[in-house]
This record gives structure tokens, sequence and C-alpha cells, in this order.
């Protein structure tokens, strides 16, 4: 009877301990679906803060694909890039002048940048809403980036390239 008694007892607390999961996972659903209110400057904000972090991430990966005896320039190559913007849920790319597909806005920042390059002055991150889903941080590569200094031939070394990175705009609204 002792027996029966246990475990009738031990059901009862594991039947009410998964109860309690469903209804954690369920408030946190819930908070996902929730509607907030945020200004642009916050998107803008929160869209700067994850492209620190991922640039962050992305000056390692650089750090262990380049080095001066044997650089791997090729960055599709970059499985860590891959596993980054799955992560972040972001697109990752280099763009230059020769890449294809460049938005207005896009081109204007390389621009910026070719003329900083030119004219030895620090060019920043810049981080704008690139339409209604999208926020673009651009960090440009400087002259003392080792992605500059080996992967970029002879040719492109006064051309100004720049890391883009595309957040959706509902990403930075989560993790805010």
């Amino acid at each position: 009877m002792n027996i029966y008694r246990l475990i009738c007892a031990v059901l009862i607390l594991t039947a009410c301990h998964d109860q309690n999961k469903n209804t954690i996972s369920t408030v946190e659903l819930m908070k996902t679906q929730e509607i907030k209110k945020v200004t642009e400057a916050e998107i803008l904000q929160g869209g700067s803060l994850i492209g620190g972090e991922v640039m962050k991430v992305i000056n390692q990966v650089i750090q262990k694909n380049i080095n001066p005896d044997s650089p791997t320039c090729d960055i599709s190559k970059w499985d860590e890039l891959d596993t980054l913007a799955q992560f972040y849920k972001v697109e990752i790319d280099k763009v230059g002048n020769q890449t294809p597909n460049k938005s207005d806005l896009e081109f204007q920042l390389l621009e910026a940048y070719q003329y900083n390059l030119e004219n030895d002055l620090t060019a920043t991150a810049a981080v704008q809403k690139a339409d209604r889903k999208t926020v673009l941080y651009a960090y440009p590569i400087a002259k003392n980036d080792l992605v500059y200094k080996y992967c970029m031939d002879s040719t492109q070394q006064t051309k100004a390239e720049m890391w883009r990175l595309k957040i959706p705009i509902k990403e930075i609204i989560l993790r805010l």
C-alpha cells in the first residue's frame, strides 16, 4: 500500500512539473508576440549594438583566417561567418566598388569611406535604416586591417571596402 502511495505521489509531482514547464514556455512565446512600441532611434541604437557585437566576432575570424604567410581571403570559405549570420539572423558581406547590386545608400557610404581613405581620415561604422524591414550596419575596412593589407590586390589598394550587415528590424526589436 505504501508503494502505491509513493508511486501516485511521484506521478502527480512529475505531471505538475511538466505543466509548469509548459506555462513558462507559453509565457516566453507570448513575450515574443507582444506588441512593442519602439522609436526609430531605439531601432538604430539596437542595430548599432548588434552590429558591434557581430563585428567583434568578425575581427576574431579575420585574425584566425588571415595570417601573413598564407592568408585565406575568400570569405565564402570562412564557415564561422555563416554560423555567425545564422546565430544573429543577419546577412554578412564584404562590399566594394566591384560588388554588384549595391543600394544607393551603400554606394554613398562607399564614396564617403573612399574619401576618408584617400585623405587619411578615420572612418567609423554607420547605422541606417535600409528599408522598412532592415537596418544596414556598415563597417569600413581600414588601411591597417589585415583584410586590407593581405587580401585586396594591388590595383585596389586605394579602393574602399566595407563590411555590410543587414539586420532585420524584427530581430532588433526582439532583443530590446
